[in-house]
């Protein structure tokens, strides 16, 4: 085993992109959008809230140390892997019964997210957010804006019921993991800490907004809905168009 390649998976996990950097954005999130349910974290939250930094470590951002273990380059951050956990954590917290509309929400974002692997030929996040060509770049812009829209209406972080704090912690995962898709890759000093104000900006606007659309979300809202999923009809027939040859 290298203790080298241990301490910077514990570090990816406790601090950065994970533990405590996710922490902080779960605050943000937290405050700025006004997650209710303040009660203690059942077995349920405490499950999401470790899936969520599982998946928020995975996320190639600026700085991580996993891009420091091998093989050169860094380990393979797999989009698939951190989808995965990102919606399993959002399935533990996400209020129930599952509505038809929220269902089609993740059915079509999730693949939306899985096609960019197309775009790349592979499923590594790195790959997929330096994949060249405009249309790829539109891919992930719109694979970014109908996950970002969907979000508060499959998780619904505003309700007053179960742990608040879960809740927002898996918002700011998936914003997190979402980001990292049109975040170019290989990014050093000076500009690499740049980059990282800028997700905690990102989210920091983001949990503004859910408060603007915290009723259309709550209430799924058709036009929300529609404006999601319609998001996720671009993202896809793009990604198709680019992974053409």
């Amino acid at each position: 085993m290298d203790p080298l390649g241990l301490l910077l998976e514990v570090v990816a996990l406790a601090v950065y992109p994970g533990g405590l950097f996710l922490a902080g954005l779960a605050w943000i999130t937290h405050r700025g959008a006004g997650v209710g349910g303040g009660g203690s974290l059942d077995l349920r939250g405490l499950a999401a809230i470790a899936t969520a930094v599982v998946a928020a470590a995975m996320a190639p951002l600026p700085g991580t140390p996993a891009a420091s273990l091998p093989p050169p380059g860094g380990a393979t951050p797999n989009l698939v892997a951190a989808v995965v956990l990102v919606v399993v954590a959002g399935a533990l917290v996400a209020p129930q019964p599952w509505s038809l509309r929220r269902r089609i929400l993740v059915g079509f974002g999730g693949t939306a997210i899985v096609l960019l692997g197309l775009v790349a030929t592979s499923f590594s996040i790195t790959d997929i957010s330096g994949s060249p060509g405009g249309v790829n770049a539109a891919a992930r812009i719109l694979t970014v804006i109908a996950v970002l829209l969907a979000l508060p209406v499959v998780v619904k972080p505003q309700l007053a019921a179960g742990s608040g704090a879960a809740r927002a912690t898996v918002v700011a995962a998936s914003i997190e993991v979402v980001l990292a898709v049109v975040i170019p890759p290989s990014q050093q000093w000076p500009v690499a800490p740049l980059w990282v104000v800028g997700v905690v900006a990102a989210v920091a606007v983001y949990a503004l907004l859910l408060r603007v659309v915290r009723g259309a979300a709550e209430g799924e809202h058709l036009s929300l809905v529609a404006v999601a999923w319609a998001c996720s009809v671009a993202a896809l027939v793009t990604a198709l168009l680019a992974a053409r040859p």
